[in-house]
C-alpha cells in the first residue's frame, strides 16, 4: 500500500489498543509454537550429527552434539568406542552437561610427510588425516581427527583472561566383554594415590571387571571383537596428566586428573631420596591461560595388537619441534652402574665409589664403541649437586671420557636440580657433561607438567640430551624436544634387584602398550641369567628371567633412541663376540615392520637402519619355533649374523647363546627357535 501520512495515522489510543492486541496474538503465536515443538517427535529434536571419515582406512568418527557431546570411534563400520560427556568444566564458563549450540563447523584435510630429527621407528612419517572443527560459540571448540590408524580429540579456548579449570570429563565406553591391560596405580604409604613412578605390572581383565575403586593410567590397551584399541593421550603441556577410573558395571573408564597442589613438604622417595610430596590439593586440576589447545586424548587402531607396535600417532600429535637447531642431538648406548652397585671382577683395584672404578667403565664404553657413561645416583650430595663425592675426581673423568669419545651423562633428583637449575647446567656445559638423567618426580600434576618442560628447554639450550626417570609415561614430547631421548614409565630390569616381577610375560606386555606412548628405557643387557626354576634375587648381581640371547633381542624389539648395558663392565669384557652384537645394535630406525606377535606370549619386530636390517624376537616361557617371511627383503643374496638360544638354554645354561652367520634367501621364511624366556636377533646385509 502506499505509505501512510501523518495525518492518516491513528490516534493514540486506538495506536495503544492495536499494540495491545497484536502483543497478544504474538504471545498466543508463541505458545502454540512451543507447545507444538514440545509434542514434535524425538527425530526432530536429535542432537547435531556430524560425520568424519579417515583418508583412506576403514575408520570414521562420528559427533553428537546436543546438552551434551559424544565422539563415537568406529572401524570397519563397528563401533569400538564412544566416548560420552565431553567438556571442560570451568566454573562460571563451560559445563559439559550443559554444552551450547555448535555455532560452525569446518574442515581440511592433510596429506604430508614428517621427517623426525630422531627416527625412532622411522624416518619419514606419513601424516595424512581429516579433521574437523566444531565451534561451540566464539570461544570454545572441538577439534577431531580420523587418521588410517586412530582418531584423536582435544579441546580449544579463546577466553581473554585465565580460566581455573575444575575438570575435564570424558567417559570411554566400550562394548560388553572387551578386555584391557591396565596398569593400575599402587598407593603408597607416604602420600595420596596420585604419587607414583608409572612402574606397574599389567593386569588383563574385563573392562568391567577392573576394581571400583582403582585408578590406572593410559596406554590403555583394549582387545575388542574387531582388533585392538590403545586409548593415549599426547601433546601435554602446563596441564595435569590423563588418568582412568572404571564405571561400576560398564564396561567403561571415565577420565581422571591430579588435582593442583596447594602445599608439599619433603619426602622420601624411593626410600632414599628427597622429593616433593603433596599434602594438601585444590577443588580443581589447572590454572591455564584463557586462550589455549589442551591435550589430545587419542585411540590409536589396529586390527591386532601386534599391529599396533608399528603406530607412532602419539608422536605425530605431539607440538612440533621447539629447537632452533637440534643437528647436535646424539642417541647411542650407554654404560650404567647403578643396577649392579659398581662391582667389577678381574680388576686390580677394590671397585666401588672411586675414580679407578669409572675410569674402568669409561674406558669399556670406548673400547666397545659407546656413546655414553651414566654417573649414577652417589657422584654427589643427592639434594646439592655442588657437593662432590670426595672419592671421584669428576671433572678429570668427565675430561677423560670426552678425550675417548664417550659422552657423560650424570643422575639428578628432581628436588635436588630444581634448587638451582640454571647454574647448575651452566656448571655441566663448562665441564663437557653432555647429558642428564633425573629422577624421582613421582607425579604428574600441572606444576610437575612444567617442570618437565623447563627440564628439556633449559637442557636444550645447552646441548644437554634428558631422560626422565620416575617419570609419567610418554606424551609426545620428545617431538617437541628431540633432546629428550627417552624416558622410564616402565617396571624395568631394576626391579630384579629386589622382585621377580619382570616375568618374559611382563616383558612382553610392555611393547605392546607403554612402548606405543613413545621411547621407555629399561635398562636391560643383563649377564646373569635364569631360567623359570633357576632364576633368584640377588641385589648386586641380578639376574633377569629368561635368555641372554632375549636380553640381546630386547635392544631391537624396545624402542629407546637412549639405551643402557646395564650390567658390569667386567661381565660385558668377559664375552666380547656377545657385547659387540650388543653394541652394533642401532637406537634409531628407517623402518619398521612387526612379523608376528601377541600380547604376552610372543614379539617378532624387523627394523632397518641405512642398508642393514635387525630381527628381533621374544617369546615367553613357552618355547616356539616360528617360521619368520623375509619378502621385505626384495632380492639378491643376504647374509645373516645370528646370535639365539643355545641347545640347553631352558636347563641351568640360561646364558648361552650361539652365534653363527648363515646365508639368507628372502625367497625362504627364516626358521627361529626360541627357548623358554627366549630371544633371537640377526643382523641381515646383502653379500
Amino acid at each position: 500500500p502506499p505509505p501512510m501520512r501523518l495525518a492518516d495515522a491513528p490516534p493514540p489510543a486506538l495506536r495503544a489498543r492495536r499494540a495491545s492486541a497484536a502483543l497478544v496474538a504474538a504471545a498466543a503465536l508463541a505458545a502454540g509454537a512451543l507447545a507444538a515443538l514440545v509434542t514434535l517427535p524425538p527425530r526432530a529434536l536429535a542432537a547435531q550429527r556430524f560425520h568424519l571419515a579417515a583418508p583412506s582406512a576403514p575408520i570414521e568418527a562420528v559427533v553428537r552434539a546436543g546438552a551434551t557431546v559424544a565422539l563415537e570411534v568406529r572401524a570397519r563400520g563397528r563401533p569400538v568406542v564412544t566416548v560420552e560427556r565431553l567438556g571442560l568444566d570451568v566454573a562460571g564458563r563451560l559445563d559439559p552437561d550443559r554444552m551450547p549450540r555448535v555455532t560452525d563447523s569446518t574442515r581440511r584435510a592433510v596429506d604430508s610427510v614428517l621427517v623426525p630429527t630422531i627416527p625412532v621407528k622411522r624416518a619419514r612419517i606419513p601424516e595424512r588425516y581429516r579433521e574437523l572443527r566444531l565451534a561451540f560459540g566464539p570461544r570454545y571448540a572441538l577439534v577431531v581427527r580420523a587418521y588410517d590408524d586412530g582418531v584423536a580429540y582435544r579441546f580449544e579456548t579463546a577466553f581473554a583472561d585465565s580460566l581455573v579449570v575444575r575438570a575435564e570429563r570424558a567417559t570411554f565406553r566400550f562394548a560388553p566383554g572387551d578386555s584391557a591391560w591396565a596398569a593400575i596405580a599402587s598407593c603408597r604409604r607416604d602420600a595420596d594415590c596420585w604419587h607414583t613412578s608409572w612402574e606397574e605390572n599389567y593386569r588383563h581383565v574385563p573392562l568391567a571387571a577392573l576394581p571400583a575403586d582403582s585408578m590406572s593410567f593410559p596406554p590403555l590397551l583394549v582387545g575388542t571383537a574387531g582388533g585392538a584399541a590403545l586409548l593415549a593421550e599426547s601433546d601435554l603441556w602446563d596441564y595435569p596428566g590423563l588418568w582412568l577410573r572404571p564405571v561400576r558395571g560398564r564396561s567403561a573408564v571415565e577420565a581422571a586428573h591430579a588435582p593442583y597442589p596447594l602445599a608439599e613438604r619433603i619426602g622420601i622417595g624411593g626410600g632414599e631420596f628427597e622429593q616433593r610430596l603433596v599434602t594438601r590439593r585444590a577443588p580443581y586440576i589447572a590454572r591455564v591461560a584463557g586462550t589455549r589447545t589442551f591435550p589430545w586424548r587419542a585411540v590409536l587402531l589396529a586390527d591386532t595388537p601386534a599391529a599396533l607396535v608399528e603406530n607412532d600417532l602419539v608422536w605425530r600429535l605431539g607440538r612440533p619441534e621447539q629447537l632452533a637447531d637440534a643437528s647436535w642431538v646424539r642417541p647411542g648406548k650407554s654404560t650404567e652402574e647403578w643396577i649392579t652397585g659398581r662391582v667389577q671382577h678381574g680388576v686390580d683395584f677394590v671397585s666401588g665409589f672411586n675414580t679407578a672404578t669409572y675410569r674402568y667403565i669409561i674406558d669399556f664404553a670406548a673400547d666397545f664403541g659407546l656413546e655414553y657413561h651414566m654417573f649414577d645416583a652417589g657422584w654427589s650430595d643427592d639434594v646439592d649437586p655442588t657437593k662432590l663425592n670426595p672419592q671421584i675426581d669428576l671433572p678429570a673423568l668427565v675430561a677423560h671420557a670426552d678425550r675417548r669419545g664417550v659422552g657423560v651423562i650424570l643422575w639428578h633428583s628432581a628436588y635436588g636440580l630444581e634448587r638451582d637449575m640454571d647454574a647448575l647446567l651452566d656448571r655441566y656445559r663448562a665441564w663437557g657433561v653432555k647429558g642428564l638423567m633425573v629422577d624421582f618426580m613421582d607425579r604428574d600434576d600441572q606444576p610437575m607438567v612444567r617442570f618437565y618442560e623447563r627440564v628439556a628447554r633449559a637442557a636444550a639450550e645447552r646441548r644437554l640430551i634428558v631422560n626422565f626417570h620416575g617419570a609419567f609415561k610418554g606424551t609426545g614430547m620428545e617431538r617437541a624436544y628431540p633432546n629428550l631421548l627417552t624416558r622410564e614409565g616402565v617396571l624395568g630390569h631394576e626391579y630384579d634387584m629386589w622382585s621377580d616381577r619382570v616375568t618374559p610375560d611382563h616383558a612382553l606386555t610392555i611393547p605392546f602398550v607403554r612402548m606405543q606412548a613413545g621411547p621407555m628405557d629399561f635398562e636391560g643387557g643383563t649377564m646373569a641369567n635364569g631360567t623359570r626354576r633357576s632364576f633368584r634375587v640377588v641385589e648386586e648381581r641380578p639376574m633377569n628371567q629368561g635368555t641372554r640371547a632375549q636380553q640381546a633381542a630386547q635392544y631391537v624389539v624396545y624402542e629407546s633412541p637412549l639405551q643402557y648395558l646395564a650390567a658390569s663392565a667386567s661381565d660385558y669384557r668377559a664375552e666380547p663376540a656377545f657385547t659387540r652384537v650388543l653394541a652394533a645394535i642401532p637406537t634409531v630406525w628407517d623402518e619398521t615392520r612387526v612379523l608376528a606377535g601377541a600380547v604376552g606370549d610372543s614379539l617378532v619386530v624387523a627394523r632397518r637402519r641405512g642398508e642393514e636390517w635387525w630381527i628381533g624376537a621374544l617369546t615367553d616361557w613357552t618355547p616356539r619355533t616360528l617360521a619368520l617371511p623375509l619378502d621385505f627383503l626384495g632380492g639378491g643374496a643376504w647374509e645373516a649374523l645370528v646370535v639365539e638360544d643355545g641347545a640347553n638354554a631352558d636347563r641351568h645354561a640360561a646364558d648361552h647363546v650361539i652365534r653363527e652367520r648363515v646365508a639368507i634367501d628372502p625367497a625362504v621364511a627364516l626358521r627361529v627357535r626360541l627357548a623358554p624366556g627366549g630371544g633371537f636377533v640377526a643382523r641381515l646385509r646383502r653379500r
